[in-house]
């Protein structure tokens, strides 16, 4: 570990990607992570939960398999198997993502890291011994964790969060969850498949307060239909534990008209706190508690970087952070990455139906005076739908309409966090109404919706 270019503290998307890419183009990298490489991503988020979520599908599958003409008899799961599946998934990908950092000659340490002065980082093993490295380079990718909310107290066994949600020893028989964004929608999207009674409070007056508000609408609509109970603008003024957890729920404006609630399990969804425990001994200059970066990503001290969840740029999203570590590893590298735009980062949600979302909603756009065309296309009438008795969806794209550029699009349905790819493309090019138009797209699909909306937007509609 002699002559280190770069220090990277933190084995998340962020992190080892940056690692690798900075490994690949000739410098000397550690990398240090207090657990297994992956993060939180790939050990308690995106990877995990879309396991958990995928036997809720095959679940749902089963039990509706008349409908395409199956018999399925007494259907029925294995909570723990469910569980234990989602964890081995995890262990594997980090494991191969271990096998790809030694491919790449990348030393990899697991311990507690703190960077003691700039360019120097002590690291506290399992076993308690220490050891200080130098290197030119520090980059900061801890990522972060849950946020508490006061007099709430998440005591892991009966109010939890995200993690102890994945591993549950027993499925509780109700849930209540805080939190309407992605993590709380998903859990519940996943719990009600499995028969858990679900209650999902947000304080906001909608689900997913930053999607477009008819996403918003038809995803309260899919909920409601299964049986989700929303409490929207409430929030939760006491919650204390024993044998369940009671709550007492007030409207978010006056609170006025409490009502209490009785369940197995609180799970607290409401946010991310940036992890900086790395910092004990050195002070950066933060923002809303989050580490203030420049375009280069380079902190307030010299020679010590900072990307992902820990700093107040771009939305707080795998994709994004392994995108800052590809560009920050290009820059120290030497060479001249391609900046970010963070108006064409894809925003997706797992749950059942599946919502992706990029750029501009109508009411930001009506904000700011932009003269646009709004497209809508029901995605019940698609052939592909009918065909696949998936949920009937929507798809909303937003265009200039002076320029005829992407604005944003909307989407709620079968595989929309695939097919957001495509208007992702052609918000971050120079991919306009007029290009999509005359695109011919293949019949039967899903992404035929996306040409439907905007045959709409431009008075060309034929399936309407």
């Amino acid at each position: 570990m002699n002559a280190l270019d770069l220090i990277v503290i933190g084995g998340g998307p962020g992190g080892y990607v940056a690692a690798i890419r900075a490994a690949q183009l000739g410098l000397n990298v550690l990398c240090v992570d207090q657990e297994r490489l992956g993060g939180t991503c790939l050990n308690w988020g995106c990877i995990p939960t879309k396991a958990l979520l995928r036997s809720a599908e095959v679940l749902e599958l089963c039990r509706t398999a008349d409908r395409f003409g199956i018999n399925v008899s007494n259907v029925d799961f294995d909570f723990q198997a469910i569980i234990a599946r989602s964890r081995k998934i995890s262990e594997n990908i980090s494991k191969s993502l271990t096998q790809l950092v030694n491919k790449n000659k990348i030393h990899h340490v697991e311990g507690m890291a703190t960077i003691i002065e700039p360019g120097t980082v002590e690291i506290t093993h399992q076993d308690e011994k220490k050891q200080t490295l130098t290197a030119t380079k520090i980059l900061i990718a801890t990522g972060a964790t849950a946020t508490q909310i006061p007099n709430i107290s998440v005591d892991h066994k009966k109010i939890i969060n995200y993690k102890q949600a994945m591993t549950l020893p027993v499925q509780p028989k109700s849930l209540a969850i805080i939190g309407g964004g992605a993590i709380g929608v998903e859990f519940a999207s996943f719990y009600n498949s499995l028969g858990t009674e679900v209650t999902l409070i947000e304080t906001a007056p909608r689900l997913l307060p930053n999607a477009d508000k008819d996403i918003s609408a038809e995803l309260e609509k899919a909920l409601t239909k299964r049986g989700v109970q929303l409490k929207l603008a409430r929030t939760v003024k006491t919650a204390k534990s024993s044998d369940h957890v009671s709550i007492t729920i007030v409207p978010q404006k006056d609170n006025v008209g409490q009502e209490m609630l009785s369940v197995d399990n609180l799970l607290v969804a409401v946010g991310i706190t940036p992890n900086l425990s790395c910092l004990q001994d050195i002070t950066l200059l933060k923002e809303n508690g989050f580490v203030k970066v420049d375009d280069y990503y380079q902190t307030s001290v010299h020679n010590i970087y900072a990307i992902g969840d820990v700093i107040d740029k771009g939305p707080a999203l795998a994709h994004v952070a392994s995108a800052q570590g590809t560009f920050i590893a290009e820059h120290l590298a030497g060479q001249i990455p391609h900046p970010i735009d963070y108006d064409t980062i894809p925003a997706c949600v797992y749950c059942h139906p599946e919502i992706a979302w990029v750029g501009m909603t109508e009411q930001e756009a009506k904000k700011q005076k932009i003269p646009i065309r709004i497209g809508r296309f029901s995605m019940a009438t698609l052939g592909k739908t009918i065909a696949s008795g998936e949920y009937p969806g929507l798809v909303k794209v937003i265009w200039h309409e002076k320029t005829g550029a992407l604005l944003g699009a909307h989407l709620i349905g079968a595989a929309v966090t695939d097919m957001i790819a495509e208007p992702t493309l052609a918000k971050s090019t120079e991919v306009n109404a007029e290009s999509l138009l005359n695109t011919v797209h293949a019949h039967p699909t899903f992404v035929e919706a996306i040409k439907e909306a905007t045959d709409h937007a431009y008075g060309k509609a034929i399936h309407r």
